[in-house]
């Protein structure tokens, strides 16, 4: 049988050490972090070893010496420290990274969030929000990744209960709300260790070396976002279905990514879903394309018949073929494939293909890998919106979500939302000066010599 992998070809890399990051911390960026893929950090299946509050509490009731009492304090405790002025801005950023990725490392969390206190598990946002319950602690299954005790090398995960909902969101104004879940409810499922891990460093080195407009995490790539509602369409029957992340480039287009590892059923129903979709979507009306990345454990098999990259590319052709055409707006040429290890080839390594996010597209009529031809999403990818089309609408709204990794979103954002008196329709009142014989036409709430203009207070800004 005919292979359908594309032959691969050693490409030039670089160590991301070389490379000028827009992470302005160095002690955070790509090649200070644990590398999720190339590190061994889990054994093949393997899932990270988990820590909720109740399994504290039993734990410590067994063996008192064994548990920190930082992560069980009362709720009055935990709610005052969560609470406070202190951190405010760090704390939000931080569960709006959970409710978007899902499962981050603490190297991941304190890169998007620009704060060296979650490397620590037991700093007081994290010991507090593990104390009620709205975080769990992890910690990787290999035992020869890490030492034995919690520390930089630690997850996090937002728990599966509702106390976020119960207890935080009522402390919360309305912009606080909205830049840690961006108007959706809180969810603490969709939890997929080493799955989620590969999704955010992948967003994450995308948002540090390349020229982008944005990155979204699993909950903002959901079908209903990027072909729905997000669209100001419908889509027949979006259940949950949603991609594992989503690369914007400033133009707009939307390069939705989906990580699998394995060949099966379920990969061919995935594909077979968004060809649908994309089918339905021309691209200048959704600047819709989809990539499957192929991201199985380093340690396979790496002869033809062990590896299972070529099977998925095998699988992904096949159902490519129930929807003809090659034309821009068909689904062949805008679902492409790409191997982790062709993006980043060794530890802590960027390849020229990464750079212009160079990946595999079923083309020419042809049989075997003759009929894979590579496109550069960052280079020759032509995209050109619909005049009613706002594509980059996006990019300008992304910065208003604490998820979106901190250097992305400087700046004040505030017009984006307005006040509380503009979202209620109302004009604030401007009273009249008291002499109007001596006034001099100053705007009311503008400053007076060092004195800034009038603004709102920090909580409802962004």
């Amino acid at each position: 049988m005919a292979t359908l992998t594309p032959a691969r070809t050693a490409t030039d890399a670089v160590h991301a050490s070389l490379v000028p990051s827009a992470c302005p911390d160095d002690e955070l960026a790509t090649h200070s972090r644990r590398d999720p893929y190339w590190d061994r950090l889990w054994a093949p299946g393997s899932q990270a070893l988990w820590s909720s509050r109740p399994l504290l509490a039993q734990r410590k009731a067994e063996k008192p010496a064994a548990v920190n009492s930082r992560y069980l304090m009362d709720e009055a405790e935990a709610m005052r420290l969560l609470t406070i002025n202190q951190g405010r801005r760090e704390r939000l950023a931080a569960w709006g990274a959970l409710d978007s990725w899902r499962t981050v490392s603490a190297e991941q969390l304190a890169a998007i969030t620009g704060s060296r206190l979650f490397l620590n598990p037991e700093s007081s946002n994290i010991a507090a929000s593990v104390s009620l319950e709205l975080m769990d602690v992890g910690a990787y299954s290999s035992p020869l990744a890490v030492g034995g005790t919690l520390d930089r090398n630690c997850l996090y995960r937002p728990s599966n209960t509702d106390a976020f909902d119960k207890l935080i969101a009522p402390e919360l104004t309305w912009p606080e709300w909205i830049s840690v879940t961006g108007g959706y409810p809180w969810s603490g499922g969709g939890q997929y260790d080493r799955h989620n891990l590969l999704s955010t460093e992948l967003a994450l080195r995308a948002a540090e070396y390349l020229p982008i407009g944005a990155v979204m995490g699993e909950k903002f790539s959901t079908v209903d976002l990027l072909a729905g509602t997000g669209l100001g369409k419908k889509v027949k029957n979006p259940d949950n279905r949603r991609a594992d992340g989503t690369i914007i480039r400033t133009d707009g287009l939307r390069i939705a990514y989906e990580l699998t590892g394995t060949a099966s059923k379920s990969l061919e129903n995935k594909v077979r879903r968004w060809a649908q979709l994309i089918s339905e979507r021309p691209l200048e009306t959704s600047g819709l394309t989809v990539l499957f990345i192929t991201a199985p454990h380093p340690d396979r098999p790496r002869n033809r018949s062990g590896d299972p990259r070529d099977e998925i590319y095998r699988r992904v052709s096949s159902v490519l073929k129930e929807f003809p055409g090659t034309r821009a707006d068909s689904p062949a040429a805008r679902i492409g494939i790409v191997a982790w290890d062709e993006w980043f080839p060794a530890r802590h390594e960027l390849s020229e293909a990464f750079f212009s996010l160079s990946a595999d597209f079923a083309l020419n009529n042809v049989h075997g890998n003759g009929k894979w031809v590579k496109r550069d999403l960052l280079g020759d990818y032509a995209f050109t919106p619909w005049n009613t089309f706002d594509a980059t609408a996006v990019v300008d709204q992304a910065p208003l979500l604490s998820a979106t990794p901190h250097w992305m979103r400087s700046g004040d954002r505030t017009e984006l939302i307005g006040s509380p008196m503009d979202r209620a329709g109302e004009t604030a009142p401007v009273p009249g000066p008291v002499k109007p014989e001596l006034s001099r036409g100053r705007v009311f709430g503008k400053g007076v010599g060092k004195a800034g203009d009038a603004k709102l207070p920090p909580r409802l800004r962004l």
